[in-house]
């Protein structure tokens, strides 16, 4: 189960700040909601994607911040936080409150409003009705999801139409990329079965077999699997890597994970699409945002 959505607690919070009628930090108010609404050790411990906060310091902290808005909680000195009178007003009548609860004060209206055009007005006042409002952090985290996963998708297109010795250059640029040794493409007929070798020390003492098929349709069978297989036993290689375009069948993962003595790993044209895109190898940046938060230390004596 994952945790909630902001809006599901601002409610929780209200509560929780019109119980104790003083002013808190953040973290109280996580710590509190931890235990008021049941969360289990993992959803208490998962962070969001740049890892500085957990989901439910960040929930609170969006939470908190809308409900100061619209005038339900005050701020009485820096980084605390206290219900108000209209807080404690809303709590005894029992309501349930969202974003769209909030858009009735006319001073969230106005914080809606201050800083967007016209057109950028209607459209954000009438997506913040909807109930599925993720706060602006999860938000951007989504976003370069679908960034990253659109990216991923042209990237493994790219590799299924390319020339296979080409292919086989990736698979050992990656490598390389991800810092696992020096690589070489074969370059001769009748290779083994190995299409790069790594070596991950200097004098070459250690190696890693590549075996790489740029496949569009069919999957690796077994048959591809002991090929590759037989050819690390007969130069005793321990370590083996075999990425596709395409996809493993169930019984070449079977003979990929029986191989006595053997460390192969598999790698299918989705997991290469985002191991490619994650070192840059077929993609570039294409815009970097500059987004800042707080630092309370500036403003301490």
């Amino acid at each position: 189960m994952s945790v909630p959505e902001f809006q599901q607690f601002m409610n929780p919070i209200l509560k929780y700040l019109n119980t104790i009628k003083k002013a808190v930090h953040i973290a109280d108010m996580e710590d509190a909601m931890v235990s008021v609404m049941h969360f289990t050790e993992e959803q208490a411990a998962e962070t969001i994607r740049s890892g500085r906060n957990t989901i439910v310091y960040s929930r609170c902290h969006w939470a908190t911040y809308y409900l100061m808005r619209a005038g339900l909680i005050d701020r009485p000195t820096r980084g605390l936080f206290k219900i108000s009178d209209e807080g404690i007003k809303v709590v005894k009548s029992g309501q349930t409150v969202d974003v769209a609860f909030l858009k009735r004060y006319p001073k969230f209206m106005d914080f809606l409003s201050s800083t967007k055009t016209p057109d950028q007005k209607k459209t954000s006042i009438s997506q913040l009705g909807n109930q599925n409002l993720v706060d602006p952090e999860e938000r951007i985290s989504q976003a370069i999801d679908e960034l990253n996963e659109a990216l991923e998708d042209e990237i493994l297109t790219a590799l299924k139409s390319i020339d296979p010795k080409r292919f086989e250059q990736i698979v050992v640029d990656l490598m390389e990329a991800m810092h696992y040794g020096d690589g070489v493409v074969t370059r001769y007929v009748g290779d083994g079965g190995i299409d790069g070798i790594i070596d991950e020390d200097e004098l070459g003492l250690s190696k890693i077999y590549l075996q790489a098929k740029r496949w569009n349709g069919s999957k690796i069978n077994e048959t591809n699997m002991r090929d590759f297989v037989g050819a690390m036993a007969t130069n005793n290689v321990q370590k083996g890597v075999f990425i596709t375009t395409s996809e493993f069948s169930e019984k070449a993962v079977r003979v990929a994970q029986s191989a006595h003595g053997l460390t192969i790993v598999l790698k299918n044209g989705a997991e290469l699409a985002k191991l490619m895109r994650k070192h840059s190898l077929g993609a570039r940046q294409k815009k970097n945002y500059d987004i800042k938060e707080l630092d309370p230390s500036y403003f301490e004596e």
